[in-house]
C-alpha cells in the first residue's frame, strides 16, 4: 500500500471508530448501518439501480442503495454512501463495483469511502471479540465459520476475506485462496447438511449487538433450544444441534431461549424492497 493510501486507510479508520463512539456504538459489536444513518440525518432509500451500487446526494442528504444487490453488498453500499457524507465528498454515483474494478482507476474519495464502510461495519476488536466467544482462530477458520461471521457483521462473505487479509492481516493469502474458491450453495451445504439455494442468516449464542435482519424467503439458522415469537418466521426444522427456519413475511419478531438472557429481535423485510429504508419491516408503506 503507498503512503497516500495508508494515510487515508488510517484517516477512514479514525473517523468511523469517531462516529461509532457520537452514536453509542461499542467498539467490539456489529451495527446495523440503516439504523445509524437515521440517527446520522442521512435518508436511506432502496430503488432499482441496475447499474450502479448506490447514489450519494448531500443535499437532504439522501443515500440511495440498489435493491438488486445482496444483503451484505447492499450494508456496505449504505456504509460507503456514509463515508462520502462524513467526508463531504459531495453528489456521488457509485456504479458496480465489478465495472469499477475493471477500469482499475483509483479514486481517493471511492477508496477511501470503501476504508471507511469496512472500519464501520467490520472494526477489528468487533471481530476478534467474535471469534474469541465462538473460540475460532483466524489461523484455521473453516468457510463455515467466516460466513457466520460475515452473518453477524452484516456483510458478503467475501468481503470479510478480503478484510481479514488485507485491512487486519489476519489471514494469510494462502487461506484467503481457498476460502474465496468455495461457492455459496457449497457452504450454506457444509453448515446445515443440505441444498439450501436461499440466503442463509447464521444466528447463533454468541449473536449480540444488532437484530436479526432478513428478508422473506432467508433462511435463518438459530440456537437448537431457542423459540420463536410472532409470525415472521417460521420453523423448518429442528434437532439437537440447530433450529432451521424461514423469514416468511415482513414485520418484527423474536427468538429467545428461556431461562437464559438470548433474546433477538429478528426484523423481516419484504425481497428486493424498495422505499425507504425506515419502512422496510411494515408489509404495507404507501411510499410517494
Amino acid at each position: 500500500m503507498t503512503p497516500e493510501r495508508r494515510r487515508l486507510a488510517l484517516r477512514a479508520s479514525s473517523m468511523a471508530l469517531r462516529i461509532r463512539q457520537q452514536y453509542g456504538i461499542a467498539p467490539d459489536q456489529p451495527c446495523c448501518v440503516y439504523d445509524l444513518a437515521e440517527k446520522m440525518g442521512v435518508e436511506v432509500r432502496f430503488a432499482e439501480l441496475p447499474s450502479a451500487e448506490g447514489v450519494y446526494s448531500p443535499g437532504k442528504p439522501v443515500a440511495i442503495v440498489s435493491s438488486l444487490r445482496p444483503p451484505g453488498r447492499q450494508a456496505f453500499t449504505c456504509a460507503h454512501e456514509l463515508g462520502h457524507h462524513a467526508y463531504g465528498h459531495g453528489e456521488q454515483f457509485d456504479e458496480l463495483i465489478e465495472e469499477r474494478g475493471k477500469r482499475r482507476r483509483y479514486d481517493p474519495k471511492e477508496f477511501e469511502a470503501d476504508c471507511f464502510a469496512s472500519a464501520l461495519l467490520m472494526p477489528k476488536t468487533a471481530l476478534l471479540k467474535g471469534l474469541a466467544l465462538r473460540r475460532w482462530s483466524p489461523k484455521n477458520i473453516s468457510a463455515a465459520q467466516m460466513s457466520a461471521l460475515a452473518s453477524w457483521l452484516g456483510v458478503g462473505y467475501v468481503t470479510l476475506i478480503g478484510n481479514m487479509q488485507w485491512g487486519m492481516n489476519l489471514l494469510e493469502r494462502s487461506q484467503a485462496i481457498v476460502l474465496e474458491k468455495l461457492k455459496g450453495p457449497q457452504i450454506r451445504k457444509s453448515i446445515i447438511g443440505g441444498e439450501c439455494k436461499e440466503h442463509l442468516i447464521v444466528a447463533d449464542e454468541a449473536w449480540s449487538g444488532r437484530p436479526i435482519d432478513a428478508h422473506a424467503g432467508d433462511v435463518l439458522l438459530l440456537p437448537s433450544a431457542a423459540v420463536i415469537e410472532g409470525d415472521v418466521v417460521e420453523s423448518i426444522d429442528r434437532d439437537q444441534n440447530r433450529l432451521l427456519a424461514r423469514a416468511v413475511r415482513p414485520g418484527i419478531g423474536r427468538a429467545l431461549i428461556g431461562n437464559t438472557a438470548w433474546a433477538q429481535y429478528i426484523r423481516v423485510s419484504r425481497k428486493q424492497f424498495t422505499g425507504l429504508a425506515r419502512f422496510r419491516f411494515l408489509e404495507e408503506v404507501e411510499d410517494e
